[in-house]
């Protein structure tokens, strides 16, 4: 499948748009973690009840999203120098992500209703294609090692080891193991696809518009 200029670099701006909408939509649900203190039995790794793990986690929320939040302080967990350094390492990640969405999503937003009224949102129906596989691969991968994928996710994002947290000075972790970390990701799939569904939906609205109008 051979894209056009103009396809790729529309592909390329809903692609970023989608990632940034995504990513902003798993960071912020709460209600995942709260689901997950009963089924991972996280008040007994923690030793803490869920009122207080549910405020604990509302904190790294708030320190991640707000801008105006300078200082992560937890009321129920200790936290090392390195800890609260990764942290504000995903703070300026989440900041940078943010920023990418405010400017991206009126320019796609502009850009999908100006496609979808000349009927040429068709353009994006290949570029979703290729996202969706490249996106089922990762999804592959993560389903047989995600161990593997997450070391290497971290590697690719972080300069430092700060994210290997002990639990002997940091044990917050113990409330956010692995299992759910791989949640989270599942579930930033199913916003990023739930995204990519809208727009291919519209594409092949617009296809049987041409198909139904072609003097137009």
């Amino acid at each position: 499948m051979k894209l056009t200029l103009k396809q790729t670099g529309l592909a390329i701006l809903f692609f970023l748009g989608c990632l940034a909408t995504a990513v902003f939509l798993t960071i912020n649900s709460i209600w995942l973690f709260d689901i997950n203190i009963s089924f991972l039995h996280l008040r007994t790794a923690t030793g803490l009840t869920a009122s207080q793990m549910h405020t604990d986690y509302v904190q790294i929320i708030n320190y991640l999203q707000n801008p105006w939040k300078t200082a992560l302080k937890f009321l129920y967990f200790t936290s090392s120098p390195n800890g609260l350094q990764h942290f504000k390492d995903v703070r300026h990640l989440v900041m940078i992500n943010n920023s990418v969405g405010i400017i991206l999503l009126p320019i796609c937003g502009y850009a999908l209703v100006s496609l979808n009224k000349k009927s040429l949102t068709w353009l994006l129906i290949t570029p979703i294609k290729l996202m969706v596989v490249a996106s089922l691969v990762i999804i592959s991968l993560m389903i047989v090692n995600f161990n593997q994928v997450f070391i290497y996710f971290h590697e690719l994002l972080f300069r430092n080891q700060d994210w290997i947290f002990d639990p002997n000075f940091d044990p917050v972790i113990n409330m956010l193991p692995d299992t759910f970390f791989l949640e989270c990701f599942m579930l930033f799939f199913v916003f990023f696809f739930g995204l990519l569904g809208l727009i291919y939906w519209l594409g092949k609205r617009s296809l049987r518009i041409l198909h139904n109008n072609p003097q137009d």
